[in-house]
């Protein structure tokens, strides 16, 4: 497979000024498996990573989002689940997503303001482009999203603003708020695709908080396509990349996909 050094992202990145302002980082020391596919959208560049299936038999697409200012090939990511993937059938993408504009998440706090909106729509779209990018659109289609990224796309699916895949897998989602962790616990809830719910320990303050809430919401509403388990971390306080792949398996042939 083509190993991509992730500096091409920092010129791909740079195109978005019209749409995020883009923090200014280093990706020469990141190196992936995968190939790069550039997402045009509305005449801005974004760029997604890609690995094929490696069997007989294509299961499906799973398109991963990292957490703000996380990159997919960090080991406190969704790289492991993006290269383990493959392995058991699957065609993966990665989408680094629109950064926030600035002054977002000083917003936070206010309900739905012209930037939320901007950002959503924003978002919608790359979702949507990189479906588009898929080798072949067949089987399952799943989403992954970590963090802040996981909330944002649990308002996307709750608002009808994105096209619902089969499944949703969520890795220590949260807001920087409780009121709107609160909002995010109904909203995950009342979904009626299946959900993961996957909190990683020592995370942050809030995603522990945040999937509390998500769990009493889930149970009082009934939600019996929702199921939540803890990740331990590593000795380095990194996610467990083995038991997060054997979790993410376990939950597809808990759903009858394997």
């Amino acid at each position: 497979m083509q190993i991509v050094k992730l500096c091409v992202l920092t010129s791909l990145l740079a195109i978005n000024g019209a749409w995020a302002q883009v923090q200014s980082q280093d990706f020469s020391h990141w190196q992936v498996n995968g190939e790069l596919k550039p997402l045009d959208v509305e005449q801005q560049q974004f760029v997604s990573l890609w690995l094929e299936e490696e069997t007989p038999q294509k299961r499906g697409t799973v398109i991963l989002l990292p957490d703000w200012g996380v990159s997919p090939s960090a080991p406190n990511s969704v790289d492991s689940l993006r290269q383990a993937l493959p392995k058991l059938g699957w065609e993966t993408g990665a989408v680094l997503p629109p950064a926030p504009m600035q002054g977002l998440m000083q917003q936070i706090e206010a309900e739905d303001t012209e930037q939320q909106q901007q950002y959503k729509k924003n978002l919608q779209a790359v979702i949507e482009a990189a479906k588009q990018n898929q080798q072949e659109q067949f089987g399952f289609q799943v989403i992954i999203a970590q963090g802040v990224m996981g909330a944002w796309l649990v308002e996307l699916l709750s608002q009808q603003q994105l096209t619902p895949p089969d499944g949703l897998v969520l890795i220590s989602a949260y807001y920087p708020n409780q009121q709107l962790n609160k909002k995010l616990a109904e909203q995950t809830a009342k979904l009626p695709i299946p959900v993961l719910d996957i909190y990683a320990e020592q995370y942050n303050q809030w995603q522990q908080h945040a999937r509390e809430l998500r769990l009493t919401a889930s149970n009082k509403n009934q939600k019996l396509n929702y199921r939540q388990t803890h990740l331990p971390a590593t000795a380095d306080n990194e996610p467990n990349s083995a038991k997060l792949n054997k979790t993410v398996y376990g939950w597809f042939s808990s759903l009858g996909w394997y």
